[in-house]
């Protein structure tokens, strides 16, 4: 198939061919807008919702009290009041509530309601995180 060139037409500015050419131009060009306004719709409203969830989840444990005990004596003590009698610790403390996870180096398992009481042995820290929930 031959195409001859003096048979082309030209394209004048309000042909039928250049109005529907710069009509499909300008809608391909309009949905491009719409989509991309979306996507930045859509990144702006996820960003806002994680920026809501992290100030939402701002609690977190906090520390209630310290304790460090060697060879029976107390070394160390903050926000907690502890005294030593017959390899007994009692302890009470009026910042500690039931929410309360023990941290502890010493070798015994120690939970909130041996408070009172607790029988440790050797040197170890002891370290009373509050828990928020």
């Amino acid at each position: 198939m031959k195409i001859d060139v003096n048979e082309m037409k030209s394209a004048t500015m309000c042909d039928k061919a250049t109005r529907t050419w710069c009509c499909r131009i300008w809608l391909v060009f309009s949905i491009s807008i719409v989509l991309l306004t979306m996507m930045i719709q859509i990144w702006s409203y996820y960003f806002s919702l994680v920026r809501e969830m992290d100030t939402l989840s701002s609690a977190e444990p906090r520390l209630g009290a310290l304790l460090s005990v060697c060879n029976n004596t107390v070394e160390k003590s903050w926000n907690i009041d502890c005294t030593v009698s017959d390899n007994v610790y009692i302890c009470s403390s009026s910042s500690l509530d039931k929410n309360v996870y023990i941290l502890s180096t010493c070798s015994e398992n120690i939970d909130l309601k041996d408070l009172g009481e607790m029988r440790l042995s050797g040197c170890c820290r002891l370290m009373f995180w509050i828990l928020p929930w």
